[in-house]
């Protein structure tokens, strides 16, 4: 079969280590979790594993789909010579898109859950069914390709008969998931930016990926021409670059029509320009106007530089216009700029590159880049490089799993995984460390008396008007005591020797990370005997009785509100500033609520809404359509 080249050789040592490091911030993935090993934020719907591998990576994989309908429904056989790297592509393109959702998901181990636990009104289920099913045609279509060098002849030729109806299903699934993952991003309009967001996304998205693929596919021929030092169908790739340029040419009209109805070209041409503006005016040229440029013009196509650049450009174009989509688009919105960091680049490209060996393996091996002869006769076509079907031999298979490619993958393992998982201690390999957002000011006093506060604890405008008066008022009357014994409501337990209630950040001293309020050291200085720490020290401060029998022991009479916790315990953390108020406020709200019968959510005016604490974020109208 084709030989490995040197360049080849070093290419796939480069793949080897990318394989390796990404397996290592995998693992780290799973062990360690999402927080870990991903910038992700949860401001952001997406991350960079959906978006790249997923997204933007089964829209460069469209040309198995694409190059079948050109051969197989309109029977346009002169591009019969790149119907089985197409079909690879696809294989590989969409195999990596799912093994990447793996890793995506919260739970990768209910990845099987939309088989059989159905909810046809997501258009993510319908993705999913879609990419599964049509990875499982591809992989069908591949089959006789695998199988024509072993001896099954009968089952080869059987296949090649019937391919027909696969192949058809193939189409059909690729259409409808294209125009459905641009659906998820149509579902947002007031938090993608315009210049992205558009009820017309379901035909851009499945239009630039045909245009895209197909560049894909130029490219690849191209790559794998230089690589193994072949010559390569110059008709064919001319006609599927200029293939290319047309669908890219149908979505840069439908572009042009979307933002003229929808007066969108005051952000692009002003007034309303922005940073998103020029990261647009990258993100069409790459994606449609310089493969217009190069590849609509036969010149351009005849020349192999112009032609690389009009195909990359358009590749890295649809690349930058899914990314765009479906992270940048959501920046201003969410205030928050999301980079991701090393380990998911590593399982990313790790994930690409794992195809790509794959690639190799079945390139080198097996009749990829042409047909046996006896298939090419049967098709009437020629091909001066075809060779007859040679059944796959023992000494082949052997070569495999000995030899300097096992010796160089064994050196890269024990030089990649050390040095990666140094590298990624503080991410991938090491538990999460969450961001710290430490309580400026709980609480500032609106009035000269005691009867409003304003709690904005970080300090970002988003504050809460308490108002402390007719709080003690309604507590006194709901328990029948007086208003100074309200406090111990809300200040539910005190300090150690304080008589007053203290400021709540002094125990919730993070905004989201849970604190810990039990101070070893200080209590060593306060105890007298040794004895007497050495018996503190070895308590149990995850069983909750045992740490309230610890405190009670010394505090029952200078810790006020601690008899509260005879019953369910006390933790030896106090929760985060924001969950604190959340679970002092809306318990008590909803609790009342219940009681007297008035408990209505989706009204503003009910107190148990978010709407009733955070009045000011009803007038900026922050809540409206939601």
């Amino acid at each position: 079969m084709i030989r490995e080249t040197k360049l080849v050789g070093w290419f796939k040592t480069v793949l080897w280590a990318v394989v390796i490091s990404g397996l290592v911030a995998g693992a780290g993935r799973f062990v360690f979790g999402l927080g870990a090993s991903t910038n992700m934020l949860d401001t952001l719907p997406w991350g960079w594993w959906k978006i790249f591998n997923m997204v933007a990576g089964a829209a460069l994989a469209t040309s198995g789909f694409v190059v079948a309908a050109i051969i197989y429904i309109l029977q346009w056989d002169r591009y019969r010579s790149v119907a089985r790297l197409s079909v690879l592509v696809g294989f590989l393109g969409y195999g990596s898109s799912l093994t990447a959702l793996l890793f995506d998901i919260g739970l990768p181990h209910r990845g099987w859950h939309p088989f059989f636990i159905w909810n046809p009104h997501s258009f993510l289920f319908e993705v999913f069914w879609c990419v599964s099913i049509y990875w499982g045609v591809t992989a069908l279509e591949l089959l006789p390709i695998i199988t024509e060098r072993l001896p099954f002849p009968k089952f080869t030729h059987t296949v090649h008969e019937k391919i027909l109806p696969v192949v058809v299903l193939g189409i059909t699934l690729s259409t409808m998931h294209h125009s459905s993952l641009g659906s998820l991003f149509m579902t947002s309009p007031t938090r993608l930016h315009p210049l992205w967001h558009s009820y017309w996304i379901p035909p851009e998205f499945f239009i630039s990926a045909m245009g895209a693929g197909l560049s894909t596919i130029v490219l690849l021929m191209l790559a794998v021409s230089h690589l193994y030092q072949r010559p390569r169908d110059q008709k064919a790739l001319e006609g599927l670059a200029k293939g290319s340029a047309i669908f890219l040419g149908i979505y840069l009209v439908i572009k042009i029509i979307d933002f003229s109805i929808n007066q969108k070209w005051s952000f692009v041409f002003g007034p309303d320009l922005s940073w998103e503006s020029a990261v647009f005016w990258a993100e069409i040229s790459l994606q449609a106007l310089l493969p217009l440029v190069f590849l609509s013009f036969a010149r351009f196509r005849k020349n192999e530089i112009t032609l690389t650049i009009g195909a990359a450009s358009a590749f890295l174009g649809l690349i930058m216009h899914r990314v765009d989509t479906g992270i940048v688009g959501y920046f201003r919105t969410s205030e928050a700029i999301y980079i991701p960091n090393i380990s998911e680049f590593l399982v990313s490209f790790a994930v690409l590159s794992a195809a790509g060996l794959v690639f190799f393996f079945l390139v080198e091996r097996f009749f990829v880049l042409e047909e046996p002869k006896a298939h090419a006769s049967a098709h009437g076509g020629g091909d001066a490089h075809a060779r007859p079907a040679v059944l796959l031999s023992r000494d082949e298979i052997l070569t495999v799993l000995k030899g300097s490619g096992v010796r160089r993958v064994l050196i890269i393992f024990f030089i990649m995984v050390p040095l990666t998982w140094i590298s990624l201690r503080d991410q991938a390999t090491g538990a999460f460390k969450p961001i710290l957002s430490p309580v400026e000011a709980d609480i500032h006093r609106l009035t000269d008396q005691p009867e409003v506060f304003r709690i904005d604890a970080d300090q970002n405008g988003m504050y809460t008007d308490f108002t402390h008066e007719e709080h003690q008022q309604d507590l006194a009357k709901l328990y029948s005591v007086t208003k100074e014994k309200t406090c111990i409501k809300c200040h539910h337990l005190g300090m150690p020797r304080q008589e007053k209630p203290v400021a709540c950040r002094v125990c919730h001293r993070d905004m989201e990370v849970p604190s810990e309020f039990f101070n070893r050291d200080k209590h060593k200085e306060h105890i007298e005997k040794t004895e007497d720490f050495e018996k503190l020290a070895q308590v149990d401060l995850v069983d909750r009785k045992a740490v309230f029998s610890a405190c009670m022991e010394c505090h029952k009479d200078d810790m006020s509100g601690l008899r509260n916790y005879q019953d369910r315990g006390l933790g030896w953390t106090a929760p985060g500033f924001k969950d604190a108020m959340h679970g002092n406020c809306l318990t008590c709200h909803r609790m009342r609520e219940w009681m007297l019968e008035q408990h209505q959510p989706q009204d503003p005016e009910s107190t148990g809404n978010c709407l009733f604490c955070h009045r000011q974020w009803a007038d900026a109208g922050m809540f409206e359509n939601r």
